[in-house]
């Protein structure tokens, strides 16, 4: 180990890893970076419309909320969450593109950035720029942004298992995965915000492939975000 590095180790271990801002970047760089992240754009999703149900769970220092929902997802990146709180649409979220809008509220529930509901998912959808990437164990890690606000995509064996958020190096808010059997959605995912702090978590159940899209138009909802 560099003597470099070994500084580095050792500063994390004594005021915590997330306040070292190269801890993520110490592993070796990969080759291509740009090359890498459209590979596993390429590979993360279904390639069919598809729905899927879910159970969902939001905490923060009052309390829990839970319900059930349906995602319905167009290829490559349209997806529409519906949160029923009771057997009600308590809200919807849309993701098209680069566009975040809503419908409804359940009060004071934060909802998660583009790039992590997508992560969510399942999905690497990132944010446009230009990436640098860095082998970290078996993982392969894919940064964007600046140091004062940047996000490290954690991907293992060509699917996503992680996103953080890292702001002048500490961490800010996270998504893990955990996938089972299903190629294309991942079993469990959970959202968490260390500054609030709040947490979403998501248990995905029946996934159905469909012959046609759905509707455009459910994918732009009133509010945007």
């Amino acid at each position: 180990m560099s003597i470099q590095r070994a500084a580095c180790v050792f500063v994390c271990a004594s005021i915590g890893f997330g306040a070292c801002a190269s801890s993520v970047e110490t592993g070796p760089p990969i080759a291509d970076p740009a090359s890498a992240a459209a590979g596993l754009l390429e590979r993360s999703g279904p390639d069919a419309p598809s729905f899927v149900r879910f159970d969902w769970r939001y905490a923060d220092r009052r309390g829990n909320v839970e319900g059930d929902g349906v995602v319905r997802f167009n290829p490559p990146d349209s997806l529409r969450l519906d949160l029923f709180t009771s057997g009600d649409v308590a809200m919807a979220v849309a993701l098209a593109g680069e566009s975040l809008t809503s419908l409804g509220e359940i009060d004071d529930i934060e909802v998660p950035p583009r790039a992590f509901l997508f992560a969510m998912a399942g999905l690497f959808r990132p944010d446009s720029g230009d990436a640098r990437g860095f082998e970290a164990g078996r993982d392969t890690v894919f940064a964007y942004g600046a140091e004062s606000e940047r996000l490290y995509f954690f991907s293992r064996a060509g699917r996503l298992v992680k996103v953080e958020e890292r702001r002048y190096g500490r961490l800010s808010r996270k998504v893990e995965l955990a996938w089972g059997t299903d190629p294309d959605w991942p079993a469990e995912a959970e959202f968490r915000d260390l500054n609030e702090p709040s947490r979403v978590r998501w248990t995905i159940g029946q996934t159905r492939a469909l012959e046609t899209a759905h509707p455009s138009d459910i994918f732009t909802l009133p509010h945007a975000r």
